[in-house]
């Protein structure tokens, strides 16, 4: 089943605003048999979308915390989603030197060996946080996207979750005194002329961690936005609307 069929159906049931529109008349509306659509709703099921089919009535969306490349959003770049990594940006610096284009989006649900920086590690429990790097070409400078990053997460929270963050030593982000979010910039550079080439931009978001899923050593220090859950936006959705407004 192609996935324009899944983005046409979860588009309609979208603009549907958790209203119920039948099979017959979402076949009609994609250009697709109810059999189509019946498949299409299960796949967006299994990616972690809320829906409900009745008899009758037909299909809803509930919400849900879908986890895939049609939950980030309309995006003008290539879009990455993994459940896990080994880090984010790791994978976006292999995709930079492979040439991958400006703007590309790497989204994992979990990360083995986050990193901050300095060589510190940054705790990524799976399902819990908003990982993802973004690949920037032409680069300017590295304090100039992470300032831009710090500011694009604020205004993307602020955006979809009501809730203020506060920007400390410009790669922290602050919420009710504990640290919810860490930024790594790194860069890559050409040997010859020593010119800026890329630069990949990692954003770690606390989204539903509790203290029970950190070291004891950050258990007093790190927070969430909703710690213990649930939380009103989908991870996939979040890290859209950051990668957007970094852009």
């Amino acid at each position: 089943m192609p996935s324009t069929t899944r983005q046409a159906l979860l588009q309609a049931l979208s603009a549907a605003g958790g209203a119920y529109i039948s099979g017959q008349q979402l076949a009609g509306q994609l250009g697709v048999s109810r059999a189509a659509v019946h498949k299409a709703a299960a796949a967006l099921t299994a990616q972690g979308y809320a829906l409900e089919a009745v008899s009758r009535r037909g299909y809803r969306l509930l919400g849900g915390d879908p986890f895939c490349a049609e939950a980030v959003g309309p995006y003008p770049a290539p879009v990455q989603v993994y459940d896990t990594l080994e880090s984010s940006n790791r994978t976006a610096k292999l995709l930079a030197l492979d040439g991958a284009p400006h703007g590309t989006l790497v989204l994992t649900a979990h990360q083995s060996a986050g990193r901050g920086r300095l060589g510190r590690v940054f705790e990524s429990p799976a399902g819990k946080g908003v990982y993802l790097s973004v690949l920037l070409r032409p680069a300017a400078s590295a304090q100039t996207a992470t300032i831009g990053a710090a500011v694009a997460v604020c205004r993307a929270v602020q955006e979809l979750c009501g809730l203020e963050l506060g920007i400390k030593w410009v790669n922290d982000l602050y919420y009710q005194g504990k640290k919810v979010c860490g930024i790594l910039t790194e860069a890559g550079t050409d040997l010859e002329s020593g010119r800026l080439e890329w630069l990949v931009v990692g954003i770690g978001l606390n989204l539903t961690a509790t203290a029970a899923d950190w070291p004891p050593e950050l258990a007093e220090k790190a927070g969430s936005l909703y710690p213990g859950g649930p939380a009103p936006v989908s991870r996939a959705a979040l890290a859209g609307a950051i990668a957007r407004q970094l852009l």
